[in-house]
């Protein structure tokens, strides 16, 4: 359990999210917080939990799923495509 805490508030590996995208994450995590807390029901809840983990990517600047796109990304660009058979041959 103390290893999971630590992971979760530990410094992040890299910063991968830039400072405009810090900035974005924590006033639209904010307002979606403000939103949760005046919506009674289910709707609210989801709106706190968005929130809150928008408001966390951005105090903390890392962001998990975007390393995971970047790498995703990186992978497809390194590896070569294959090539269609040819369906004429060539004189």
């Amino acid at each position: 359990m103390y290893r999971a805490i630590r992971d979760l508030f530990g410094k992040p590996p890299t910063h991968n999210v830039t400072s405009t995208e810090k900035w974005v994450s924590i006033g639209g995590g904010l307002m979606l917080i403000g939103k949760g807390l005046r919506r009674p029901g289910p709707l609210g809840w989801a709106h706190l939990a968005i929130g809150a983990a928008t408001l966390y990517r951005g105090v903390r600047g890392y962001c998990p799923a975007k390393q995971r796109l970047e790498e995703l990304r990186e992978h497809r660009m390194a590896t070569p495509q294959p090539q269609p058979p040819a369906r004429f041959k060539q004189r």
